[in-house]
C-alpha cells in the first residue's frame, strides 16, 4: 500500500473459523489470512465442548516462522453449555492496542496468518471452536 496522508479504513469484512478436533492433535490451524494491504483483527474468540480443559495458543506465522503471541486456558464447556461464557483470546494478550470502544485488536501485514493450536489432543468426539472477526485493508 502507498503511503498517504488520508485515513485508511478495512475494507473487506472476513469471518475467519476454525475447529480443532482430536484428530489434529496439536497442529496450528489458521483463522485468517491478511490480503495484500494486510488486515485487522477486532476479536478472536474460543469455545469448547470438551470436558476438559485445553490451553489454546496464539501465533502469528510470516513466511515459515510461527510468533508464539499469547496462550489462555479454554475452560470445560466454554461457551456451549449456556452458563460458561466464550474465552476472548485478544482481551488475555498483554500489549495489544485498544481502538476507541475499548476492544483489543491485532494488525496482521500482508501474506501473514493468525494461527491457533492446542498444547494437547482435545478429547475423542469433542472441539474446541475458534472464530475471527476481521477486515482487510
Amino acid at each position: 500500500m502507498t503511503v498517504s496522508n488520508t485515513a485508511v479504513f478495512p475494507q473487506t469484512p472476513k469471518k475467519g473459523l476454525v475447529q480443532i478436533v482430536n484428530a489434529d492433535g496439536t497442529t496450528k490451524k489458521t483463522v485468517v489470512t491478511a490480503g495484500a494491504d494486510g488486515i485487522k483483527v477486532v476479536a478472536l474468540n474460543a469455545s469448547s465442548d470438551d470436558t476438559s480443559n485445553r490451553t489454546l495458543q496464539v501465533f502469528i506465522t510470516r513466511s515459515v516462522t510461527s510468533y508464539l503471541i499469547g496462550s489462555a486456558v479454554i475452560t470445560t464447556l466454554a461457551g456451549t453449555d449456556g452458563s460458561t461464557l466464550p474465552i476472548d483470546m485478544l482481551a488475555l494478550i498483554p500489549g495489544l492496542p485498544v481502538d476507541n470502544d475499548g476492544q483489543r485488536y491485532l494488525f496482521l501485514e500482508s501474506g501473514d496468518t493468525l494461527q491457533v493450536a492446542v498444547t494437547g489432543a482435545v478429547t475423542a468426539a469433542k472441539t474446541v471452536h475458534v472464530a475471527a472477526d476481521a477486515a482487510n485493508f
